[in-house]
């Protein structure tokens, strides 16, 4: 088993390719004069090998990230690997799951039909729709337990909190592995005056500490909004987890500005923010346990 790390994954790569007993491919990288993209696995045994893990994500710079994994899966695929997997941990293009807009394409569909070709699986970490997956070869793996236990130490009493129903399975998820309390929030929206509300659903967050569960951190908008509401309810403090931290145009001013105290974060991207309300979970194990799910079926 080879690992063929693409360049956002160099880093997480050396640790999966360490707990899964794998050897790393050497990968030669170059850019043509005209601006072209080149890759050639330098260390594939000539005659291939049983199982080929091209492992990349696609932040940022997600468009030469897209057709840098592309050139590694073709690569793997014309010298002889046996069996591929594509460990991606941040898909790129996701969000755009629907036609929002007359003339829009679904980006996310187009995206994941040219990477199912010719792999025998693939991992992605938290999926922004996984019913994007279904009839494809994918695993969606949720990893919102693992970052609400890192929180639990900035916490106490405390209550797991969507910040929209479309968020509510992650945070379902992880309260059902730590016995914690869940909700989601409500956004309402008065048909007359068009002022918009929001509410728990049901639990009260007064006098407790709320853990804010969420797949991606783009602007911050739609967290600090969550957070400034929970305190305005009485919670004590709030902190953040989220998946995919990209973390885009002053999203950790308007976390801040709107008292958010920490925020987790899963590290699934090719670069790490620093900063001293962020702190990052390593995911490899995690995708150590996907990997070896699909070795064994």
């Amino acid at each position: 088993m080879l690992i063929a790390p693409g360049s956002n994954f160099t880093r997480q790569s050396l640790e999966l390719a360490r707990l899964l007993g794998a050897g790393l491919i050497d990968v030669e990288r170059k850019i043509f004069p005209d601006g072209e993209m080149y890759v050639r696995l330098k260390s594939l045994p000539g005659d291939g090998a049983d199982t080929v893990i091209v492992a990349n994500s696609m932040y940022p710079n997600q468009d030469s990230s897209l057709l840098e994994t592309l050139l590694l899966l073709n690569a793997a695929q014309k010298n002889g690997a046996k069996s591929i997997i594509l460990v991606t941990p941040y898909l790129a293009y996701m969000r755009q799951d629907k036609i929002f807009l007359h003339g829009e394409p679904v980006s996310a569909e187009v995206v994941l039909n040219i990477l199912s070709h010719g792999i025998n699986k693939g991992v992605v970490v938290d999926v922004h729709n996984p019913s994007l997956l279904e009839g494809k070869p994918w695993i969606n793996m949720l990893v919102s337990d693992i970052l609400v236990e890192g929180a639990l130490k900035h916490v106490s009493k405390p209550v797991v909190i969507a910040p929209d129903k479309g968020a509510l399975e992650r945070a379902k998820y992880a309260a059902a592995k730590l016995g914690l309390d869940f909700d989601y929030l409500i956004k309402e929206r008065d048909r007359v005056t068009g002022e918009v509300s929001i509410k728990p659903r049901s639990i009260s967050v007064e006098n407790r500490d709320v853990v804010i569960v969420d797949d991606i951190i783009s602007t911050g908008g739609t967290l600090a909004e969550a957070a400034r509401f929970l305190i305005s309810q009485g919670a004590r403090r709030v902190v953040v987890v989220a998946t995919h931290g990209l973390l885009v145009g002053g999203a950790l001013r308007k976390i801040r500005d709107a008292g958010i105290s920490r925020v987790v974060l899963a590290d699934t991207l090719g670069l790490i923010h620093e900063d001293p309300i962020l702190e990052y979970v390593n995911i490899a194990p995690r995708l150590r346990e996907a990997v070896e799910e699909v070795l064994s079926r």
